[in-house]
């Protein structure tokens, strides 16, 4: 791991681990983590393959390969039924994982229950979280877990969005747990199904900690949809109740429903947590970005004390380069995983039916022929202005957090709303300082996360 981050070192990242051709000592490895599956070369190669318990198994690095993974021929690379093992007990069979027309049937839903969460409409929900955020780091002490605190806020703006009320704290105790032991047991039971433990006790492993939040959330829908509820409310359970296929003519029934909100719930508020923490802890360790992002803040007020409006939010383009960079340093989801529906080619190799893919945004991001000094934290690199030409190149062809293609995520535009939002209403009224004994010990399961927190030092700037 690399410590600390003086101006011109890098920030903090899982090195990768020693070359091996023990595939058992790999997986060995990542069951404490994701990341330590990765060894030093495959930063290096354009197509990597190996074997896994006689499956074969490709990381895909090289763009215009991922293209054809994710964007071209995504018909014949559909989401692995690994994704689906391993979320189903969460999300059902919502649109993240599924594949096909029952994916294309959900994907019309949701697009007309989007239309309804337009970024405008949500921004007073996101100010509401926002602020309940800053009166709880106002009767905080001088330390404070920013990664448990960006968790709260994501997940309060979720709730709100899609529920039209605020997260109390009861249930956000309860509910938070649940997810980070559900983070925690995913990682490892994919480790174990590779290794060919049997399914179905990883599967009832995995369903005993997700009942907490499909209880919670199916709760909340029966009551909605109870015969004499009052006038609905105009939020994104409503939109998902009201929204007609236009090709069936049906809805999404009580159990879809189910599934569709506890995957937006983990995708609205899980990655932008792991995102919005990683920010913060740049901040902190870069004053200089820190002190143009709080100027570029204030010139975008222009010196009224008030609170920020979506315009504003559009003046930040720096701002908006610190979160791409984050992006690409710390992307929250690590891997994605395909397989091969056909005997076919990628690029100029053999792929088999069968055959697992692996698109990695964090190898990718980090790739020593992709991006110049890939581990250093360089928001320029999203400035049109300041990158170079390569940087440009490489930030349209090797920058997928959100992923590339039909499925790509439909959040993007809504996470760098909220992610600006909450990190200009910070460092206005706060200085970011890092804890110096403190070192993030990230770790890679569903989303990217600090196995020891992030504390870092809040010290109130004068209004």
């Amino acid at each position: 791991m690399v410590e600390g981050s003086p101006i011109g070192q890098p920030p903090v990242y899982p090195a990768p681990q020693p070359y091996t051709t023990n595939i058992l000592r790999r997986l060995r490895r990542g069951l404490r983590s994701w990341f330590a599956l990765l060894n030093s070369w495959d930063f290096q190669v354009p197509l990597g393959r190996i074997a896994v318990l006689g499956r074969p198994l490709f990381l895909v690095n090289d763009p215009p390969l991922v293209r054809q993974v994710l964007v071209d021929q995504v018909e014949a690379f559909p989401k692995h039924p690994l994704t689906l093992w391993l979320l189903e007990p969460l999300i059902g069979r919502a649109i993240f994982s599924v594949n096909g027309p029952e994916w294309a049937r959900q994907r019309r839903l949701l697009d007309q229950a989007f239309q309804a969460a337009q970024l405008r409409r949500v921004f007073p929900q996101m100010q509401g979280a926002v602020d309940a955020l800053m009166a709880r780091l106002s009767a905080a002490g001088e330390v404070v877990d920013v990664e448990a605190e960006m968790t709260l806020v994501t997940a309060d703006v979720i709730v709100r969005t899609i529920l039209s009320r605020p997260l109390e704290a009861a249930e956000a105790a309860d509910i938070l747990r649940a997810f980070q032991r559900y983070q925690r047991r995913a990682g490892q039971a994919l480790v174990l199904r590779l290794l060919r433990l049997p399914a179905p006790l990883l599967e009832r492993y995995l369903a005993r900690h997700a009942a907490t939040i499909r209880g919670w959330i199916g709760a909340v829908i029966a009551q909605r949809l109870a015969p004499g509820t009052a006038a609905p409310q105009r939020d994104l359970l409503q939109a998902l109740v009201e929204a007609v296929d236009p090709e069936s003519g049906g809805g999404f029934r009580a159990e879809e429903l189910v599934d569709q909100v506890c995957f937006l719930f983990l995708a609205g508020h899980e990655t932008s947590a792991s995102a919005l923490g990683m920010a913060t802890y740049l901040l902190a360790q870069f004053p200089a970005a820190q002190g143009r992002l709080r100027e570029e803040v204030r010139a975008a007020l222009g010196g009224e004390a008030r609170a920020l409006r979506v315009d504003d939010l559009r003046a930040l383009p720096f701002g908006a380069a610190v979160f791409q960079e984050t992006l690409r340093l710390y992307p929250p989801v690590g891997f994605f995983i395909r397989e091969a529906q056909a005997d076919g080619e990628l690029g100029s190799s053999r792929c088999p039916m069968g055959a697992l893919l692996t698109v990695s945004p964090w190898v990718i991001q980090r790739h020593m022929h992709h991006w110049p000094e890939p581990h250093h934290f360089r928001p320029e690199r999203f400035l049109a202005e300041e990158a170079s030409a390569e940087e440009r190149c490489w930030a349209r062809d090797a920058w997928l957090p959100f992923g590339l293609g039909p499925r790509k995520c439909p959040g993007a535009a809504f996470a760098l709303q909220e992610a600006l939002l909450v990190l200009a209403e910070l460092v206005r009224r706060y200085e970011l300082l890092p804890v110096p004994e403190h070192t993030p010990d990230l770790v890679g399961r569903l989303t990217l996360r600090s196995r020891n927190g992030i504390p870092l030092r809040l010290r109130p700037l004068r209004s």
